[in-house]
Formats: C-alpha cells, sequence, structure tokens
C-alpha cells in the first residue's frame, strides 16, 4: 500500500450518519453483556472503549461495534445504523432474562480523519486522547482516539451537542464525506460488519481474534464454543485481504470469483478518488496466494491483491 495516496490531505470532519448506537441498560447491564459478547467488558470503562462482536451460537458475526461503559448502569455500543433495530429486538430477547434494557440511543457520530489543527484541538478537549480506544470528555459527550497513528477520531454526542460542535469544527476544519472514511477503514483493515454481511463471516475470518475484539479468556459467550474450537484446533481457511481496482468499488455482501472459482465476499468498498476503488475482502486462502493474485467482482472488474 506504500504507493497509495493519501485518503485527506488534511484533516477533514465528516458526518457518520451510517453509525447509530444501542443503550443497554441496568444495574446488569455489564454482566449481560458479557454472557453475549466476544469482547471482555472487564477492559472497558469511562475512559476507554473496546472493539468486539456479537454472534451467533453457530459463532457468526451478527453485528461488529465499539463499546463503552458510559456509567455503571449503562453501557453503549456504536455499530452501523443498519443494524441497529435488528440487533435491538434480537438482543433485547436475552436481556429481558437479564432485567437489562436496550434502546436506541439518541446520539450523533462526527468523524475526524487526519491530524487535527492545533485550533481544533484546542476547541475540542483540555487534553486529547492519547492512545488508540482512549476517550476524553467534551461537551455533550465523548472524544474517541480510534486508531494508534491518531488519524481517525470519533465525536460521540446527544443530538444538540452534535448540531454545536458540526458548526463549531466546520469553522475549524473543511468538510469530508463517508467515502473518505470508508476509504480509510479499508486501508486500515478494520472490517465493520452491516446489514449486508451480516451472519457471514467467523471472527477470524475478519481478523478479529488479533485486533483484540475476541477474549479467549473471559469465559462463555452466545457463539463462544464454535469460535474458541476454530481458534484452538485452527479450520478457518478464509481470510480478510485487502484489494485494489480500476473500476466503481464492488457492494458489500457481493461476492468474487477467481477464473471459474469462487473465492470470497466483499467486506467493505470505497472509491479511492482517482477513478479506482479499494476493497476489503474475506478470501480463500489458496487463492489469496495464488500466483495471480486477481479477482473478478460480480460486474466483471478485476481487483487485484496491492503488490
Amino acid at each position: 500500500m506504500t504507493n497509495l495516496a493519501p485518503v485527506s490531505a488534511t484533516a477533514c470532519l465528516i458526518s457518520l450518519e451510517s453509525y447509530g448506537f444501542l443503550s443497554v441498560e441496568g444495574a446488569r447491564a455489564a454482566e449481560f453483556l458479557q454472557g453475549q459478547l466476544t469482547c471482555d467488558l472487564r477492559q472497558a470503562s469511562a475512559e476507554h472503549a473496546i472493539g468486539g462482536a456479537w454472534c451467533t451460537p453457530k459463532g457468526r458475526v451478527v453485528c461488529s461495534f465499539l463499546l463503552w461503559q458510559a456509567s455503571a448502569e449503562q453501557v453503549l455500543l456504536r455499530l452501523r445504523a443498519d443494524l441497529l433495530q435488528s440487533t435491538l429486538v434480537q438482543l433485547s430477547r436475552y436481556g429481558a432474562l437479564s432485567r437489562v434494557r436496550i434502546v436506541e440511543a439518541p446520539m450523533r457520530c462526527l468523524g475526524i480523519l487526519g491530524e487535527p489543527s492545533t485550533a481544533a484541538r484546542a476547541a475540542l478537549a483540555q487534553t486529547w486522547p492519547a492512545e488508540a480506544d482512549h476517550l476524553r470528555p467534551v461537551e455533550g459527550g465523548v472524544l474517541l482516539r480510534a486508531d494508534a497513528a491518531g488519524q481517525r477520531h470519533e465525536l460521540w454526542l446527544d443530538p444538540q451537542a452534535a448540531v454545536h460542535w458540526a458548526g463549531r469544527l466546520a469553522e475549524l476544519l473543511p468538510g469530508g464525506s463517508e467515502s473518505d472514511w470508508r476509504l480509510a477503514l479499508v486501508r486500515a483493515n478494520a472490517a465493520e460488519i452491516q446489514a449486508a454481511t451480516r451472519e457471514l463471516f467467523l471472527p477470524q475470518m475478519l481478523r478479529y481474534d488479533t485486533n483484540g475484539s475476541v477474549s479467549f479468556r473471559k469465559g462463555c459467550y452466545t457463539g463462544q464454543e464454535i469460535v474458541a474450537r476454530t481458534h484452538y484446533k485452527g479450520g478457518v481457511k478464509r481470510h480478510l485481504q485487502h484489494l485494489t481496482g480500476a473500476a466503481s468499488p464492488p457492494p458489500p455482501g457481493s461476492s468474487l470469483i477467481a477464473g471459474t472459482q469462487p473465492a470470497g465476499t466483499v467486506v467493505e468498498s470505497a472509491p479511492d478518488g482517482r477513478g479506482g476503488c479499494e476493497v476489503l475482502a474475506v478470501l480463500a486462502d489458496e487463492l489469496a496466494t495464488g500466483p495471480s493474485g486477481a479477482f473478478l467482482s460480480e460486474a466483471g472488474d478485476t481487483l487485484r491483491l496491492p503488490a
């Protein structure tokens, strides 16, 4: 990926409408989620978010998220908005037994892509998050550093604060698009599940076992038996790969082929700003390491593993 142009030449502000929030509330909220999710909630706090997934009993990922332990009796999940309602309904079936309340939280997400200017940093927070997944309070919400390089930050805000900060930061930062944000995620190998890819993959196929989204020491959770067996005994022969192409991005959930063989499934894609695209796809290992390194989308466009 060394020859790829930067996603954004300067830091930009993006309204991330494709994200939404669920609030899990009650005295047993953290305990309940500990028995449902792949991540270990003991690692979460008011100052530290964690990534994770919720799986079917067969270990397939229903949704991926970032999790914030907002208080002793409230946990917030930031996930793709097109999965909010289905996840709320399914998770509530389990939550009723634990006497927790699960609702859609009226919060908004703003993204800052690139290194923020000194003025933007000063306007937002007295202290800036120094490490990936760290949170700092801002008026009406929190500021999250979403990556180790400090090139992606998220503001999780109540609606009134979102209006305030969108206006204030627009004076200090140029606007960007969600396509820019998706391209940054692709380049970071940050695979997020959305409606089109729901229940298609085991966590290991998305490399969640290597980025901290899966704990193999926390104990039981939904799908844990399959996920753990796959981890300790192997058997996953498909993994996340980064591809580039010279055409429009193929949609998430669409298929790829190599020659005449089914090769994999698109997880995320974005235009690269130069008339081409970049893609995250789960590909068969034997084909991803093959001599050609070329795959065809459903539209007949060629995608390649970067040199």
